[in-house]
């Protein structure tokens, strides 16, 4: 993800990405965003959802060190990955909703963009714009999901 939109969703969710400075056997932010800047509108949505929780968690006296922080945001499987040290049933829902929503997404670019497979194997999100010249790409299978 391009840096100027990392900085603002770190800028606009401060409490669940404060551990981004920690090295990486403490939290794998340090390396930024390990994903394509299509996503990021969804990203930057359940970071918002995700940080409201957090300062509900807060205010009802839950401590820093207890509150929820982004450990790794990457893609995996054609779809975004979001982890956390610690969630609520409620952010899970949140986070699972917006992982399957994004995979008609291309993570490039942000268009919208059927699941597809390269090479019959690899699942991907990209549109016709963003595939690799020369490599076979199909529509995947409900089985592939």
């Amino acid at each position: 993800m391009r840096r100027q939109l990392a900085e603002n969703i770190y800028q606009q969710c401060p409490i669940i990405y404060r551990g981004r400075h920690q090295g990486p056997d403490k939290n794998l932010m340090c390396f930024g965003f390990d994903c394509g800047s299509g996503w990021y509108d969804q990203i930057l949505t359940l970071s918002i959802q995700i940080e409201k929780l957090t300062e509900k968690l807060r205010d009802r006296g839950v401590e820093l060190g207890y509150l929820p922080m982004v450990t790794q945001v990457k893609e995996k499987y054609a779809g975004p990955r979001f982890y956390l040290t610690v969630s609520t049933d409620e952010m899970g829902e949140l986070i699972s909703k917006a992982e399957e929503d994004s995979l008609c997404i291309c993570e490039e670019c942000g268009a919208e963009e059927k699941l597809m497979t390269a090479y019959g194997r690899f699942l991907t999100t990209c549109c016709e714009l963003h595939r690799i010249p020369g490599v076979p790409y199909s529509e995947a299978d409900d089985e592939d999901e």
